[in-house]
């Protein structure tokens, strides 16, 4: 279990006056702006006219196309015209090489956010028990699953779920664990491995039922563990390489009451907290004891931590289940049950895939339209002590302490804090799991980390795959307010490890302790078991 440990070498700010701050966020976005909520939204998306993220920033070439497909056959022609291709939604991205299909007119990026229904609803949130067949979300209470498109938002989905009230959930349905920030679309989501705080049910893709997907060649294939249990595990976390997802089925759980606590403590001695825990599931497992696992892991099962790195303190935020879960009806699905079934592995063939279409360039494909991006603001570029109370005033009403339902007791951005920290100030994102520590290093925050847990999950580019993990998820708002690097923060990462590399992907392998082509080790069922993973010479 790798656990990130807290140091008292974090040197106490000063508090300075405040500068005066931008309030950037007065500008009126445009009415089409990366399709979230108005309430959410950010003024200065590319997407759907421009590629570049939320903020304007880390923008593709000019020359590379958008699709705007209206309906799935239009999106299988716009993939089969193309050399290179990637799915988008509203760009909740910090990283170009990732985020971009190419560098030319070759590529194009589709926006999942533009097909018919899915717009339809974007554009007007509504929330019937008995939703049409081109609805672009329906519930099956006797699974206990959501059928959803992939260009619907989270926050959408959470707030379609809680609403859905019957005789099964009278307090409507939720997912078992979901992320902080909601606003970007579930297809993303998982994707990218999206998670909350949870060891019982880990990432959105560990909540996983089904995918559709439109593969290279065009062809539109279901997804299934018993169908492709090898290919099950790769898309689960896809990362966008694998083909466009179109449409998921996640479990859900019917909504129940929840009480939130919160303790306000220095990070040292959440880090004690955490190190306690570390050190009983360690003897556990040393042990192989697995009621002492199980036991060790409640400890920090769906805590949640805001860490003010500049005052060197921390809120910990945890659950208790006030009633029991809701009996599940007969018939229920769980994702523990689906992702046990075991079938079959080979490729999709025609048989099961339909066919894909031959014809001209495809309908729906667009020139960019540059667009201007988030300014720098800086008032961020100091007073980082007067900035980690800033945001912990407005941090404050999530971490209430009460009674509420899933939905509203488990910590998620609100539209209002989303729409406020987006047009703020360009930022950049970062999660690692590894060791912080440096004497100035809260010189570098000018926001809280967000320190979450999720047990061990079986997609190979998880994060959590082969054991539990502890997340640290961090901003930088001051390199893009400076245009020079933060260095206290970059002390974190000081190898650049995660620096965009075009071939960040790649990897080697080994064989008896040679090493070979890592294709070699690839088979029908996955990577083989005489193989070890290691790095690129170039590391």
């Amino acid at each position: 279990m790798i656990l990130c440990r807290s140091t008292s070498l974090l040197r106490r700010l000063c508090w300075r006056p405040a500068l005066t701050i931008t309030i950037s966020w007065l500008v009126t976005a445009r009415a089409d702006q990366c399709r979230v909520t108005p309430d959410a939204a950010s003024n200065y998306c590319g997407l759907p006219d421009a590629l570049s993220n939320f903020q304007g920033n880390f923008a593709c070439n000019s020359s590379v196309q958008i699709g705007r497909p209206q309906t799935i056959l239009e999106l299988r022609q716009q993939v089969q015209a193309f050399s290179k291709v990637k799915g988008v939604g509203v760009g909740h991205s910090w990283w170009a090489d990732q985020f971009c299909a190419g560098d030319d007119s070759n590529a194009i990026n589709i926006v999942l956010t533009e097909l018919n229904s899915t717009l339809s609803l974007l554009e007007a949130p509504q929330y019937p028990s008995s939703p049409s067949a081109n609805f672009p979300i329906h519930i099956d209470e006797q699974k206990g699953s959501v059928t959803v498109a992939a260009g619907i938002s989270q926050r959408l989905l959470l707030d379609y779920l809680a609403n859905y009230k019957s005789a099964q959930a009278i307090n409507g349905y939720t997912l078992g664990a979901f992320s902080w920030f909601v606003d970007q679309t579930i297809g993303g989501a998982v994707a990218t491995g999206t998670h909350g705080s949870s060891f019982k049910y880990n990432s959105l893709s560990s909540q996983l039922l089904a995918l559709e997907v439109v593969l290279a060649n065009g062809t539109l294939t279901t997804f299934t563990k018993s169908a492709y249990p090898h290919f099950w595990k790769a898309l689960q976390v896809s990362v966008g390489r694998l083909g466009i997802i179109t449409q998921l089925t996640l479990s859900i759980v019917p909504q129940q009451a929840v009480q939130r606590s919160l303790v306000q403590i220095s990070d040292a001695q959440f880090a004690q907290q955490v190190k306690l825990t570390q050190d009983a599931y360690t003897a556990a497992l040393a042990s192989n004891n697995q009621t002492n696992v199980v036991a060790a892991l409640a400890q920090l099962d769906e805590t949640q931590a805001f860490w003010f790195v500049p005052t060197q303190s921390a809120w910990r935020v945890d659950y208790t289940h006030i009633a029991p879960q809701a009996v599940a009806v007969n018939g229920t699905l769980s994702a523990e049950a689906a992702n046990t079934t075991q079938g079959g592995g080979s490729a999709p063939t025609s048989s099961d895939a339909v066919s894909a279409m031959d014809g001209p360039v495809a309908p729906d494909v667009h020139h960019q339209v540059p667009l201007p991006a988030q300014a720098p603001n800086p008032a961020l570029a100091g007073n980082a002590r007067w900035w980690s109370n800033f945001y912990a005033n407005l941090a404050q009403q999530t971490v209430t302490p009460g009674v509420f339902t899933d939905r509203q007791a488990y910590l998620s951005q609100t539209d209002s804090q989303s729409k406020e920290m987006q047009n703020m100030d360009p930022y950049d994102q970062y999660e690692v799991v590894n060791e912080a520590s440096s004497k100035n290093l809260g010189d570098g925050f000018r926001v809280p980390a967000l320190i979450r847990f999720i047990g061990d999950e079986q997609p190979y580019l998880a994060n959590a795959h082969g054991g539990p993990r502890m997340f640290v998820n961090m901003e930088d708002h001051v390199s893009r307010q400076t245009g020079q690097p933060n260095q206290p923060f970059l002390e974190l990462d000081p190898t650049s490890k995660f620096q965009s590399q075009s071939n960040v992907w790649t990897w080697n392998a080994t064989h008896a302790g040679s090493s070979v082509v890592f294709s070699q080790c690839c088979g029908p069922d996955g990577f083989s078991s005489e193989c070890q993973c290691a790095s690129r010479s170039s590391c």
